[in-house]
């Protein structure tokens, strides 16, 4: 099946268009004038629609990507998945009848790898969508005329391991993600703090749920494993995974990003670790063409301080996603300059503002931008600016970043436009991918950044 290229729609130049020529020129202007032109400053530059560089500077110097990384992630979830996919959580009780409105025995809530099961309270103030709840599981037991448990709520996470932070997480960045868990709550926040045991805290989340609905529950909350004589009560499915993409690169959120590997290494290698999961972006980079040499992946979400991008690899990603169907999503799924998410407040009154759509990505030791824009004649853009150093100066890099993507939606460029790219298909190397998902493959075009 032949997939055709959508072409992006344009941004309106708010600034004269420099001439092409020039723009090669600029670019290494604003990253001088903003004192961040060095060997540790990696960007590349591309225009799809005429498949030609427009610039490069230390594009294969392999760089931290910080929240960069969670593009691999996305584009792992979306050519293993699909954009619809979605998350189940699942409600077991004892396989008992209800006498007089009471349910003897424990409940079990067991959890699939759902980052977003959730209050409703916490989906309207802090998620913004609209998934699974706590608040869903108690009214089926209100439908099934329960109105006491005597027993307890116990959290089932066995579906991961037992690793709750990622490999090589330096510890005051652990913090930035909840523990990881295949059953959690509200992401693993309780009241601003970070619970140390998810399974337990879903569990409570459920037990305050059922109360409030009026279902009295006699034990206190806890873990434990499924019983095989349990009976299952319900079963609920979180939002499609495009939604969830949205919440996760838009707001860059690395709890979705680590959740999600952990995920897709238990789907494809039956492991829930981010080992695993890391074998199944390796699998999809490999069937995009990147070489192995080029980049690290220690996990999923850019908090570790030892992965490694090159600005080259990251454009490459961007241009192999414009090639498969779930395109749309991958763009979609990145914040706007000027409007929304971590650049809500980058860009504003510029030609980039409602038009460059990108990744941000924040350490100490790094500070990053990549993705897309539309120049003034049209142009689709790949961009990928990695500013790394001891201690980044966080408002040098991101005024350069700013400047550079404003520049090309105000740009002329050159060349001959190529309408159409026509792709071949490249099997995916992973056979399992295949088995479950036969459109997990990526369109090779025939000329690549």
């Amino acid at each position: 099946m032949l997939f055709f290229v959508a072409l992006a729609a344009a941004g309106s130049g708010l600034r004269p268009a420099p001439a092409a020529a020039g723009v090669s020129s600029r670019i290494t202007s604003i990253l001088q004038k903003h004192s961040v032109a060095g060997s540790s400053t990696g960007v590349y530059v591309w225009d799809f629609d005429a498949a030609r560089q427009v610039f490069a500077s230390h594009a294969d110097t392999r760089l931290a990507p910080a929240s960069n990384m969670k593009l691999v992630t996305t584009s792992s979830a979306l050519d293993s998945w699909g954009p619809e996919h979605r998350f189940k959580t699942e409600l077991y009780g004892p396989d008992v009848p209800v006498y007089g409105g009471v349910l003897y025995g424990d409940l079990y809530l067991k959890g699939f790898g759902d980052p977003s099961l959730s209050t409703l309270s916490y989906q309207r103030q802090v998620l913004h969508l609209t998934t699974a709840s706590f608040e869903s599981f108690a009214k089926r037991l209100r439908t099934l005329q329960v109105r006491k448990v005597k027993g307890r709520v116990l959290g089932d996470d066995s579906w991961f391991d037992k690793k709750r932070i990622g490999p090589s997480w330096q510890s005051s960045l652990q913090l930035e993600s909840g523990r990881l868990s295949a059953l959690s709550g509200n992401e693993g926040l309780d009241d601003g703090n970070r619970v140390k045991d998810p399974a337990t805290y879903a569990a409570k989340l459920l037990t305050e749920a059922l109360r409030a609905k009026g279902i009295k529950v006699t034990g206190k909350p806890g873990a434990g494993k499924v019983p095989a004589t349990a009976r299952l009560l319900k079963q609920q499915f979180s939002a499609p995974l495009r939604v969830l993409l949205k919440r996760m690169n838009k707001e860059s959120d690395n709890f979705f990003a680590e959740i999600l590997l952990k995920g897709l290494g238990k789907d494809f290698y039956e492991e829930g670790s981010t080992q695993a999961g890391l074998n199944v972006s390796r699998a999809v980079l490999a069937a995009i063409g990147l070489d192995p040499a080029s980049y690290r992946l220690l996990d999923g979400s850019g908090l570790s301080y030892a992965n490694r991008l090159t600005a080259r690899d990251l454009v490459r990603i961007s241009g192999a996603a414009r090639q498969t169907p779930s395109y749309d999503v991958f763009y979609d799924a990145l914040a706007i300059a000027g409007v929304d998410g971590t650049l809500e407040h980058r860009m504003r009154g510029s030609a980039a503002a409602g038009n460059a759509h990108g990744k941000t990505g924040t350490l100490n030791i790094a500070v990053c931008l990549s993705g897309y824009v539309t120049s003034a004649n049209d142009r689709l853009v790949g961009y990928a600016i990695l500013v790394n150093g001891s201690s980044v100066n966080w408002f040098n890099a991101t005024a350069a970043q700013d400047d550079i993507v404003e520049m090309l939606a105000s740009a002329s460029l050159s060349g001959a436009r190529q309408i159409r790219v026509t792709p071949t298909l490249r099997q995916h190397p992973m056979s399992a991918l295949e088995a479950v998902n036969p459109v997990g493959r990526y369109l090779q075009a025939v000329v690549q950044p």
